[in-house]
């Protein structure tokens, strides 16, 4: 029959074994232009499910790229092409085209939609960034300090991401993306810009138009990527290596208390009999 600290060391040992933390799998894209094809592979290491290749145009909006084949699942390593437009001339090119913002939108294995974005000409990042992040659940941008910025217009590009809600349902493979809003800070005054980037809280991107041409800003996401589909235990794991860590000094010391105390066998004096 197994004693108390026996039992507890068993316990400690368990909780030692399941309380290392666990990472979530990487997801990232590789992007290259040759004439008219746009070559997008999966540099993470999971598969990308039902994605697309969105183009940012000059009004914000986010056009898709055709392609002849569209895959339903982008393996680890795997590309897929697509058309890419016909570049215009330099001087006929907005600043944002110029830039050529791209999202790659798609799905994980779970059905959670998420995108990520890039640019094949990026503009420098800001030296003074602008006060920005997550405020209950929504994306707040503090206003430029009067007099001390040259901060007149910010871009906000983010990949929308809903979270984890929508696979409640039968999910839809649809990628729904808003454009991207312009913010014209002269004369709005000091009340904080907000905006509702999806439920996922994704990372922003800021493209800041300064007196000096523009610049970008990250904003990290809200801290929810990958934690709405863990379970509660995975993160109290340092909880629990603490906790089980203590116990098992515990049940070390109260099994070597127990062997102190345990009574020796009986002891003889003198000779025995032949």
């Amino acid at each position: 029959m197994m004693t108390a600290p026996s039992a507890t060391l068993l316990i400690a040992v368990t909780l030692l074994l399941l309380s290392h933390p666990a990472r979530a799998a990487d997801m990232s894209f590789g992007l290259s232009v040759a004439g008219s094809k746009l070559t997008v592979t999966n540099e993470g290491s999971l598969s990308a499910f039902y994605p697309a290749v969105f183009r940012m145009r000059s009004d914000g909006r986010w056009a898709p790229l055709e392609t002849s084949s569209a895959p339903a699942e982008l393996p680890a390593g795997a590309h897929m092409q697509l058309a890419w437009p016909a570049a215009l001339p330099t001087e006929q090119m907005s600043t944002i085209g110029r830039m050529q913002p791209v999202m790659v939108r798609f799905f994980d294995q779970s059905g959670v939609g998420s995108g990520q974005i890039a640019f094949f000409s990026a503009p420098p990042a800001a030296k003074a960034a602008l006060k920005a992040g997550y405020v209950n659940g929504a994306l707040q941008i503090e206003s430029p300090p009067e007099g001390a910025s040259s901060i007149l217009a910010s871009w906000v590009l983010w990949p929308r991401e809903e979270g984890i809600q929508p696979i409640r349902l039968p999910v839809r493979f649809t990628h729904r993306q808003p454009p991207a809003l312009r913010i014209d800070w002269r004369g709005r005054g000091r009340v904080p810009f907000r905006l509702d980037t999806g439920a996922g809280q994704p990372a922003v991107i800021l493209l800041h138009d300064t007196e000096h041409g523009y610049v970008q800003q990250y904003v990290p996401d809200g801290g929810l990527q990958g934690r709405e589909q863990r379970a509660a235990w995975l993160d109290a794991a340092p909880k629990f290596y603490a906790a089980s860590l203590m116990a098992l000094i515990l049940a070390a010391g109260a099994l070597g208390r127990q062997f102190l105390r345990r009574p020796r066998g009986p002891t003889f004096s003198g000779r025995a009999n032949p």
